[in-house]
């Protein structure tokens, strides 16, 4: 796949992936002033539905620093290597 082609998807797939966390961690906020919970509908506890929220986006976060990455030694290996002027 061409670099262009790849930045683009790249960073296409890093905003997909930002606006799913947003809306994951808006909804565990949300549901914090519920009213509280009847006998019948119990809740889950906060901390585990802020943990669900937060580890997906602390592993989405390295592994965008993980690819960024990749993708500059990748230039940098194919980037036309400069030529040296020979003496005369």
């Amino acid at each position: 796949m061409p670099h262009p082609v790849a930045t683009i998807l790249f960073w296409i797939s890093v905003a997909c992936c930002l606006v799913a966390q947003v809306l994951i961690v808006r909804s565990v906020v949300a549901a914090r002033g519920l009213p509280a919970a009847r006998p019948e509908l119990p809740r889950a506890r906060g901390s585990v539905e802020v943990m669900w929220a937060v580890v997906p986006a602390i592993a989405l976060a390295a592994l965008l620093f993980f690819t960024w990455r990749a993708i500059g030694d990748q230039r940098r290996d194919t980037a036309p290597a400069p030529t040296a002027v020979a003496d005369r």
